[in-house]
């Protein structure tokens, strides 16, 4: 097996949502894994800005797929790559969103714009957490995607069963899972696997060269392309089937684990 490239989700993955720096020895392994010439890729739901700050202190990731695969960035920030939801289905969300008073938020490149339920939503998302201004509200004038473009993605806070009900009526997005009462939105087409092809492309590698990581429904796509797939302990078994090997959970550091097993470090 001929790894370059290791690819893991965020929350769940490298971290439970209940901590914000990976572990001793999960940094150990990428350490190790770095010094034998493997990149290291985070792929996300978050926005850049969300993305813990001991992530790039503890693994000093090569890129960042954030977003969903919406936005690309190397680890300085600077966009590589970005794909937009259309303004039509911008409008039928907020608007879904309006009538069952579901906290919706969009992921724009500035950050994080509540557009409606603001309160509900900061509570949901954020939890207990100080994003500072990285998170905050529409303006009155409700113009922020008229003065700075359309959101990369979209972020749902509400009642499960109202939000499955969505899917039907906005069929161009992808309504993703990620926490009780949580839900990632992004258009179908751009994934997280998407933005990772960019990658693959730039380095001249391929799929055969990818172990990838996640627990998430937004995470299959990398598990089933990449050469091993591996789902955490803690995922749904819908995650858990379509991967190739299933680790133990992010509390008992799946990761490390799935890495000794394949041999990828010592």
């Amino acid at each position: 097996m001929n790894i370059k490239l290791l690819v893991c989700d965020i929350d769940g993955t490298l971290i439970p949502y209940t901590r914000d720096r990976i572990t001793p020895t999960l940094k150990a392994a990428f350490d190790q894994a770095k010094a034998d010439g493997i990149q290291i890729l985070i792929a996300t739901g978050r926005h850049y800005s969300f993305v813990h700050k001991s992530i790039f202190e503890d693994i000093d990731p090569d890129y960042l797929v954030t977003i969903n695969g919406a936005c690309l960035v190397d680890k300085h920030g600077t966009v590589l790559e970005s794909h937009p939801i259309s303004e039509e289905d911008l409008y039928k969300i907020w608007d879904l969103c309006k009538k069952h008073d579901i906290g919706l938020g969009f992921k724009f490149k500035e950050g994080v714009v509540g557009y409606h339920n603001y309160k509900k939503f900061y509570k949901g998302y954020a939890g207990d957490h100080d994003y500072g201004d990285a998170i905050f509200e529409n303006p009155k004038d409700e113009d922020f995607h008229i003065q700075h473009g359309m959101p990369l993605g979209i972020f749902l806070i509400g009642n499960e069963e109202i939000i499955e009900t969505f899917k039907e009526q906005v069929p161009d997005l992808f309504f993703a899972w990620s926490y009780k009462d949580g839900y990632d939105v992004y258009p179908l087409g751009f994934s997280k696997a998407m933005a990772i092809e960019t990658v693959l492309e730039m380095n001249h590698i391929t799929w055969d060269n990818v172990m990838s990581f996640g627990d998430a429904e937004n995470d299959i796509e990398m598990l089933h392309r990449a050469k091993v797939g591996v789902a955490m302990g803690n995922s749904k078994p819908i995650v858990q089937k379509e991967a190739d090997y299933v680790t133990t959970s992010v509390d008992e550091d799946g990761i490390v684990f799935a890495l000794k097993h394949f041999e990828i470090i010592k």
